[in-house]
């Protein structure tokens, strides 16, 4: 297929128009699971099971076939999920967690849960993320909490660390995990947790170090067209008011769509009007956007120069 006469809003509209047709197609073929094995036709076309039907008879992989068994036998219970698995308010991930819970709950109690207990698990699931929709279910069936540490050596010299967090302590981590996405940009936990523990250590132990903030107040913001002008510092002061003011997330906003960014990670000082084009650092002129949506801003404007980006492009380490 070739591309290179296809415009980003005919992309768009077509990718669109894919995501609502696999959508929609992903439906059927949970109907059809239901269907088949209800009859138990992998029988006589020479499989043991639907599972082993769908892996070797029909090439899914064991993830993907399990996926979608699971959500069929979900389906079967409540056929009204349809619709919203073709709206994209729910997904496999997210029903095959619930079936998962529901044959926990048969094998405890005897007894599977009514349509009508269903039903309304899945309306408190719908729209939510795979983080979310595993909170909703621990709390609706009330599985225990876990408060063990455990720390596992392995083969490779590495170790497992299993460690349960109270709500406001993985907040705190998150966050700092969202401020230090710079430095890394990876954004794993064991990244994210060496690089504090490095950071204390030098701290404790004397070390000169470089401060967060230090690219950051350091950042310099030329204008290109005025070379001998000199540099122009955004201040902290400022920085953390544009900060403040976009509550530490992209304020990028899709002119055609309207949907806002809200991204916390990587966020960088940007000029509405480049300073390249005669825009000033006047708080009115600049605002907060994600690496990805300063970059896109950048090439949009063909400010890209050889060597790299403009120096309108600037890191924000958060003071």
């Amino acid at each position: 297929m070739d591309f290179s006469k296809i415009s980003n809003t005919e992309l768009c509209e077509r990718m669109e128009k894919l995501v609502r047709t696999e959508r929609k197609i992903t439906h059927l073929i949970l109907l059809h699971i239901v269907e088949f094995e209800s009859r138990r036709l992998y029988a006589e076309i020479g499989f043991d099971g639907m599972f082993s039907y769908l892996t070797k008879g029909l090439g899914y992989s064991e993830s993907a076939a399990y996926r979608r068994l699971q959500s069929a036998r979900v389906f079967k219970q409540v056929p009204f999920i349809a619709d919203k698995i073709e709206d994209g308010s729910l997904n496999l991930s997210q029903l095959t967690q619930v079936q998962k819970c529901l044959k926990e709950e048969e094998r405890k109690t005897g007894f599977l849960p009514t349509s009508e207990t269903t039903e309304n698990l899945i309306s408190k699931i719908e729209g939510k993320t795979t983080f979310e929709t595993e909170k909703v279910l621990a709390i609706e069936f009330d599985r225990p909490v876990q408060t063990h540490e455990c720390l596992k050596p392995q083969k490779d010299n590495s170790v497992r660390l299993e460690v349960t967090l109270t709500k406001e302590q993985y907040e705190l981590l998150e966050e700092v995990k969202n401020l230090s996405s710079h430095s890394c940009p990876d954004g794993s936990w064991a990244e994210v947790i060496s690089f504090l523990a490095g950071r204390f250590k030098k701290e404790k132990m004397g070390k000169a170090i470089k401060p967060m903030t230090q690219s950051f107040t350091e950042a310099k913001v030329r204008n290109v067209n005025s070379p001998r002008k000199g540099r122009a510092y955004i201040s902290i002061k400022t920085k953390r008011l544009l900060l403040n003011k976009a509550h530490y997330h992209c304020e990028y906003v899709d002119i055609t769509t309207g949907i806002t960014c809200t991204s916390n990670f990587q966020l960088q000082v940007d000029h509405i009007h480049p300073l390249a084009l005669g825009g000033s650092n006047d708080t009115k002129n600049l605002r907060i956007l994600c690496r990805t949506h300063n970059l896109s801003e950048a090439k949009r404007l063909e400010l890209q120069r050889s060597g790299g980006l403009s120096s309108i492009t600037k890191k924000v380490h958060l003071p």
